[in-house]
């Protein structure tokens, strides 16, 4: 099978790690996803990369090539609606999906058609936040389909004031008829205003300062990568799914061996509830750090921290 080739975008002091190939896949109903995978002629297996919301593939490079040096083939590509894959909604700046259903249906048929063919096994589903929460329903439906699965922040609760979910709940419910593309709250940039970066001291993902600028430096080059504020949509069905999930029988659903690498200073995701829901998973390990939400992107000693709890869980599991 031929694919159409994507580019990656790099800075001067930040490329991509080499040898990728990057190509565009189109999906079940005509979305163009981009996907990249690197080393795939290791034999020690597949790291299935999945990334957050509003994130997109160059935002890892650091961390593809830290999994390149463990030997691992490494496989991401961006979500509908963000990174370099096709946007929902005329304003490209909105995060958009009109179900989660969508992302499950594509990561399924990459997995199937792409992944298949090109990443080594045995695979390792691994996701942060967004990605983590898709990791993991996957992984309950298709029981098989992972040979290990690491959640990083995993996106299985959401910290949101009662209020606030009834609030999304009712507006999402009313506005079936065409308003689910609407930013909510309405962004401080758009198509007509372009994108505007959160100062880092407002920033509730990361304590990294280089790390925070890096990403936004990545956007600077090509602000096609940026993403803003979230859908009502978007917003409403991440509480379906979020709900569904903690309202899941873990213990027969994920049967594979299982890390959850918790956030203690996550302001996104409740780690009391993460770990309550994930300590059902029969072969599961937990390791709190003490870190914000994108823990792969936190500073130099909390990365550390990380990276033992993954190369620790990988040797003896995988």
């Amino acid at each position: 099978m031929s694919f159409q080739k994507a580019k990656l975008v790099e800075l001067v002091d930040f490329k991509p790690p080499k040898g990728a190939e990057s190509f565009y896949y189109k999906v079940f109903d005509g979305v163009m996803l981009r996907v990249a995978i690197w080393n795939k002629k290791t034999q020690k297996g597949t790291i299935l990369l999945q990334s957050g919301r509003t994130e997109f593939i160059e935002k890892y490079y650091e961390v593809v090539n830290e999994f390149i040096e463990r030997n691992y083939c490494v496989a991401m590509f961006d979500w509908r609606g963000q990174g370099l894959s096709d946007r929902l909604t005329s304003d490209p700046f909105i995060g958009h999906v009109n179900s989660f259903s969508d992302y499950e249906k594509e990561f399924e048929e990459i997995l199937d058609k792409v992944y298949e063919d090109h990443c080594p096994r045995p695979w390792v589903g691994m996701g942060h936040s967004m990605g983590g929460c898709l990791v993991a329903s996957l992984a309950s439906k298709k029981k098989q389909i992972f040979d290990a699965m690491i959640l990083c922040a995993p996106m299985l609760s959401l910290r949101m004031p009662k209020l606030l979910e009834y609030l999304v709940l009712g507006l999402g419910t009313l506005s079936k008829l065409g308003f689910r593309d609407k930013p909510l709250p309405r962004p401080e940039w758009n198509k007509k205003k372009g994108w505007h970066e959160i100062p880092f001291e407002a920033n509730n993902v990361t304590s990294d300062k280089l790390r925070y600028k890096r990403s936004g430096d990545l956007i600077r080059r090509n602000e096609k990568l940026a993403v803003g504020g979230l859908s009502i949509g978007w917003g409403y069905e991440s509480i379906k799914k979020t709900r569904q999930l903690s309202n899941s029988n873990w213990t027969d659903l994920v049967l594979v061996p299982s890390l959850l690498l918790n956030a203690t200073r996550d302001k996104l995701v409740d780690m009391n509830t993460n770990r309550h829901i994930c300590s059902k998973i029969p072969d599961i390990t937990i390791v709190d750090v003490n870190g914000e939400h994108e823990l792969l992107m936190e500073k130099d000693y909390i990365r550390k921290k990380t990276w033992e709890a993954i190369d620790n869980f990988l040797l003896k599991k995988l």
